[in-house]
């Protein structure tokens, strides 16, 4: 394909993606947007831009993926576009605004034509030129989206080029008395607690995953190489209309499995191992975050066992206590709790949860648990091969099971509790598939 044509391609597909998103409702949209007007100071200005395409290699692009906050306050899911928010207003036309899109010509007619943007006003994207002296040099603050990337390596001269600082800079000599500040943290707050159409969007992506994960378990078998569980489960989640995966799946297996982020996918699985999938699907922009850990041969061994009941019931201790008002130490500390009155101690190097949402670690505060997160509960245990403390049989492999938590006005409600997880279940499920079998997903449409 030549590189004009790839560009074009590129630019089609991004642009037919804006009512993919059919999930959240404009009204919904709508109400994210007002309640962020509503917390910023009535002398400022909030400005977020849309993500630009990233180069892959030469003139080869990644899959577009949107700025999360611009998705979360638009739900359009393509470069080009900026959104402003005013609280004290733009004049336009005899009417005075808070919420101005700005977008490319003919993308600004079509959605002010079906009307999915009834808050506000939608302008080609050269106005934004014009009207945006105007508006900073009418407000004391000026709330920003981080310039991204925030910086480039200028290894020549072996020094950091911090393109995010250069800007604001620019900014501060072009308005001498405007505060530049970082509006990440206006729109964090808005974020945590999910909306009921929200959740549903997760339920669907840990859904997909889930059905992954059931795939990947019956095609895994000793010999067989760790792209082989990825594939299967990201075949699966493709299959019923995945977007993306929520970030690159990780499948350890043996030694592999003690590495936290470990995503090369390469090593061919013995008998006797464990293999720790760690894998979640993105569906219309929001994420899944889910772990389970398999015997590669189809039986956990005794030594395998015992750390797995131990990190399960971790896990189901810690689930137990979830409720509005509790402190997020409160979790992390009772799965310790419990691993270390198991004599494991000191083998979880990680945290025990985190907020779940538009991003796999998403935007939050982690005080006090409150209605409406959905956050994970993901203890694990790993003890490396040259341990000296606990007793040969339990060295060389980790274990980790990691589930979604809706926090509800009574307790918690387990998202993700129809993956298979006891091990009776997983024993039943693992190695039972039909390796020779060509996948069916040629004549496949999405849902």
């Amino acid at each position: 394909m030549r590189p004009r044509a790839r560009l074009l391609l590129a630019a089609f597909l991004a642009f037919t993606t804006l009512d993919a998103w059919s999930g959240i409702s404009p009204g919904e949209y709508a109400s994210r947007r007002a309640r962020l007007v509503a917390l910023a100071d009535t002398d400022a200005a909030i400005v977020f831009h849309a993500a630009d395409f990233r180069v892959r290699s030469g003139d080869v692009s990644y899959r577009y993926r949107q700025e999360s906050n611009f998705l979360y306050l638009t739900g359009i899911s393509e470069p080009g576009a900026t959104l402003l928010l005013v609280p004290h207003g733009v004049a336009l036309e005899g009417k005075r605004w808070q919420v101005l899109l700005f977008a490319a010509a003919a993308r600004a007619r079509e959605i002010r034509k079906t009307g999915s943007f009834q808050d506000g006003v939608v302008l080609d994207a050269g106005r934004f030129e014009d009207l945006f002296p105007s508006v900073a040099g009418s407000v004391r603050s000026l709330y920003v989206s981080g310039i991204d990337p925030a910086f480039l390596n200028d290894w020549l001269n072996n020094r950091a080029i911090f393109l995010d600082q250069e800007s604001r800079q620019r900014l501060r000599e072009k308005f001498p008395s405007l505060r530049i500040r970082n509006a990440g943290p206006l729109v964090a707050g808005l974020r945590e607690c999910k909306s009921p159409q929200e959740v549903e969007l997760i339920r669907s992506a840990i859904r997909v995953t889930g059905d992954g994960i059931r795939r990947a378990m019956a095609l895994c078998r000793p010999g067989a190489k760790e792209f082989e569980l990825q594939a299967a489960v990201e075949y699966e989640m493709f299959r019923q209309g995945a977007d993306y995966t929520s970030y690159p799946s990780i499948i350890g297996s043996g030694p592999n499995s003690l590495v936290l982020h470990y995503d090369e996918n390469r090593r061919e699985m013995r008998a006797g191992e464990v293999v720790v999938m760690d894998v979640g699907a993105e569906f219309e922009g929001y994420a899944a975050d889910v772990t389970r850990t398999i015997p590669v041969s189809g039986t956990f061994s005794d030594a395998e066992k015992k750390v797995y009941s131990i990190v399960l019931k971790a896990q189901e201790e810690t689930i137990r206590l979830i409720r509005p008002g509790l402190r997020w130490s409160a979790l992390d500390a009772k799965a310790r709790e419990v691993l270390a009155a198991a004599g494991f101690a000191g083998y979880m190097p990680h945290g025990v949860s985190h907020h779940v949402g538009i991003d796999v670690h998403d935007a939050g505060s982690y005080d006090t648990l409150r209605a409406g997160m959905v956050i994970t509960v993901e203890p694990g245990i790993y003890v490396p091969e040259n341990d000296t403390v606990v007793a040969p049989a339990y060295r060389g492999f980790g274990v980790r099971i990691e589930d979604d938590v809706l926090v509800t006005p009574e307790g918690s409600e387990v998202l993700s509790s129809g993956i298979p997880k006891d091990i009776g279940t997983l024993e039943t499920l693992v190695g039972k598939g039909k390796t020779d079998q060509a996948p069916k997903s040629s004549s496949h449409t999405p849902p």
